[in-house]
């Protein structure tokens, strides 16, 4: 015999416990939007205070910046069910925010909104796809300055340990309340990307090869070089397997610019020339092998059938194409802003773009029709 419970009207004790689970300002107001008891009866939202971390540079004694994260999220409408959803990133941080999936770029809304007036959630089910995450200053405005990555490390008995690249390609980590960063000593190598993948985190540098790293500064390399000689390794979990995208700048327009491109090479900085700006020409997709007692090889992957690959400026993910609304599969979607800085995203106004690994074409994202109704909210 079924039992059936109202859910409605849970005893008043519970209400207290519930509302101390609710982490983020989002969770809260998808909480309250079940039922009119729920939104009656939760307690008033009072986020935790975020963990504070010293700066890269910071002569300190104490922290001087705070973590903050972007939750990333697949909207679907039971109205639209069958045509996909949409991609929605949200800043949580002394208020809500809407971002760009891609550029993390802020996305402004009505000046008498906010996003808990704009978004209904009782029309919408959320999934969250994942997280990613930056650091802001404490005594003054603004996502700190000189950092490309950052991102959160699996760690024991509730210790917060965040992972590092700065702009020069330097990793180091730190612990809440730590007053120095401390860094990776590896050799002369100059890290791309870091990402957390089945618990474990890894990071790539220039030249491909994919380092597993620990809270005790040891660094385990687990794959070899690639092949490929592109300007810049993303590293992005597909499938359940751990795919290295290579991003290809242009060459040959750059010489023409006046840009000396072995000295980009050799130094790899990912910045805004004098002379202009590195453009994207094409990409290369490779999937790690990993080898029993040996290192992992990678083998390049020419379709990735239905799948989207996504190259944010904090993170990188893939989607089943289905998923989203106007989404194609095979595809690339990325930004052609060179200059990675987290703290630049307001300032500067990149592009997105898809890059088709079947004819190896890119167009504008926007530039068709169903382009628009890649990101929430939708573009008429």
């Amino acid at each position: 015999m079924d039992i059936i419970v109202d859910w409605s009207n849970l005893p008043i004790e519970l209400w207290t416990l519930i509302g101390e689970k609710l982490k983020l300002h989002i969770e809260y107001l998808r909480f309250r939007s079940v039922c009119h008891s729920w939104r009656s009866n939760l307690p008033p939202f009072h986020p935790s205070p975020p963990p504070k971390f010293p700066l890269p540079l910071s002569s300190s004694n104490e922290p001087t910046s705070f973590l903050c994260q972007n939750t990333l999220y697949l909207l679907r409408s039971p109205a639209t069910s069958s045509s996909g959803g949409w991609f929605l990133k949200v800043e949580e941080s002394d208020m809500m925010l809407l971002r760009n999936p891609i550029t993390s770029r802020r996305i402004r809304y009505s000046r008498d909104e906010s996003l808990s007036e704009c978004l209904n959630l009782l029309e919408f089910k959320m999934v969250e796809l994942g997280k990613s995450y930056f650091l802001r200053y404490i005594r003054a405005s603004g996502s700190v300055s000189g950092l490309k990555k950052v991102t959160l490390m699996p760690s024991e008995k509730g210790s917060c340990v965040i992972v590092i690249i700065d702009d020069q390609g330097k990793l180091g980590f730190a612990k809440s309340g730590d007053q120095k960063v401390r860094w990776f000593s590896h050799g002369d190598c100059v890290f791309d990307d870091v990402v957390v993948y089945k618990g474990q985190t890894y990071v790539v540098d220039g030249l491909g090869c994919v380092v597993k790293i620990s809270l005790c500064s040891e660094t385990i390399q687990i794959s070899s070089k690639l092949d490929g000689s592109g300007g810049r390794k993303h590293l992005v979990e597909c499938g359940g397997e751990l795919y290295v995208v290579d991003r290809y700048f242009d060459e040959a327009q750059n010489k023409q610019e006046g840009l000396d491109w072995g000295m980009f090479r050799r130094r790899r900085r990912y910045r805004r020339y004098e002379s202009g700006e590195l453009k994207v020409v094409d990409f290369k997709v490779y999937k790690l092998e990993w080898g029993e007692g040996e290192l992992g090889r990678w083998v390049e992957v020419k379709s990735l059938v239905d799948q989207a690959i996504f190259l944010a400026n904090d993170c990188s993910f893939s989607v089943s194409a289905k998923e989203l609304a106007g989404c194609e599969g095979n595809c690339i979607y990325f930004t052609d802003e060179n200059n990675v800085n987290l703290a630049l995203r307001d300032v500067t106004r990149p592009e997105n773009f898809v890059f088709s690994l079947e004819d190896r074409s890119t167009h504008k994202l926007g530039s068709s029709p169903d382009d628009s109704t890649v990101f929430w909210p939708p573009t008429k």
